[in-house]
């Protein structure tokens, strides 16, 4: 028989461990039943009372509430770290914060604050930045996730800190990020992590290869889907058509309110350096396809040769795969290969010749049989 679990226990004694029990039975006292809590709605508004409203953490808008799990995600040279780092040090005024940079160097983090290596920019000291040591050895039989669960409860405990940002996420799951299998693990785990110690967790993510040609949505992140199950909130950062450094904020899910940000009112900001501290500074709203690129025919007809290279390269690929590798539909992919009938045959490459049969030599009396 499956062994069966008491989660609601194992949240409340704060281990945050498992235990099998019996046959699932109803407790009277506790409304527990195997791994389920039941309990009449009135009875869980009046618990729910009990307990604080979230908190807003950065600059009253919806983008992070106190005690949720937030995915950020937006495609390289964007600015997540900068955008995160400039949310960790403003949230680090009133909280302990935990800063997990898992790729900046010591040098390239003073880069961006402080102007060109003088003056350097002074945080807010409840900021702890966190980084991975040069050498590590794991204890015997401990495998890499609980090696690095482990090592971020020590911190939690040693600091008190409850607010934790994780950039990026992609050093954490080393497996193809594509499968389900991979993620769900850790994720599993750091859910579990944000109950038993009452976190907020901002977990930072690549986005796929984009053209900036339509609007984000949540399949361009990077890697399962699942991911997104486990979040609270979402949102991402696109990058603007009209200039070099600017920016719009868009949030594609919010559990604890109404969305401020959405593809008619993105959030615009310019990424600017001030006072030695690198950052995105709000210049106002708008409608996110006034950011887009202009579809050109010449992006058009690109579009439609890389598709019909990649299934001609490659005759098993979807178009699903297509799309997902390419930043499009999949109906645009059909309609692409449709043109050229319901698939593109691979050319069949010439065989070569690998034995030559010898010319039998002509003697004296044949050749003189010859008509020429």
């Amino acid at each position: 028989m499956p062994e069966l679990f008491d989660v609601r226990q194992a949240v409340l004694n704060g281990t945050g461990v498992i235990t099998p029990t019996d046959t699932p039975q109803y407790q009277a006292e506790t409304g527990n039943v195997g791994m389920f809590q039941v309990r009449g709605a009135n009875e869980r508004m009046m618990e729910a009372s009990t307990q604080p409203v979230p908190r807003r953490l950065w600059h009253d808008t919806s983008l992070i509430f106190e005690n949720e799990m937030t995915l950020l995600f937006a495609s390289t040279g964007l600015g997540k770290t900068v955008l995160s780092v400039q949310m960790a040090n403003d949230m680090a005024e009133e909280d302990k914060v935990l800063y997990l940079d898992l790729e900046l160097s010591d040098v390239q983090f003073r880069k961006r604050y402080s102007d060109n290596f003088t003056n350097d920019y002074q945080f807010n000291d409840n900021l702890y930045i966190v980084n991975f040591q040069r050498r590590f050895s794991m204890p015997e039989g401990m495998d890499y996730d609980t090696y690095f669960l482990e090592s971020l409860k020590a911190l939690l405990d040693e600091t008190g800190a409850k607010i934790v940002f994780v950039d990026n996420m992609t050093r954490l799951i080393s497996a193809d990020t594509d499968q389900a299998k991979s993620a769900k693990p850790l994720m599993d785990k750091l859910n579990a992590m944000k109950f038993d110690y009452g976190l907020t967790m901002i977990l930072i993510e690549h986005s796929r290869k984009t053209d900036n040609l339509r609007p984000i949505s949540i399949n361009d992140l990077q890697g399962s889907k699942m991911k997104v199950n486990f979040a609270d909130a979402v949102f991402t950062i696109g990058q603007s058509a009209k200039e070099k450094n600017l920016r719009y904020v868009k949030q594609l899910k919010v559990r604890s309110s109404e969305v401020d940000f959405d593809s008619e009112n993105v959030a615009l900001y310019e990424l600017v350096q001030k006072n030695s501290f690198l950052q995105f500074d709000l210049v106002g709203y708008g409608n996110e396809r006034e950011h887009l690129k202009e579809i050109t025919e010449k992006d058009m007809l690109d579009l439609e040769r890389n598709i019909i290279e990649m299934k001609a390269g490659n005759p098993a690929l979807s178009y699903g795969d297509i799309a997902k590798s390419l930043g499009t539909n999949k109906m645009k992919v059909k309609r692409t290969l449709d043109k050229l009938g319901d698939t593109v045959t691979p050319v069949t490459p010439v065989t070569p010749v690998t034995t030559v049969t010898p010319v039998t030599p002509v003697t004296p009396e044949e050749s003189n049989k010859l008509p020429f």
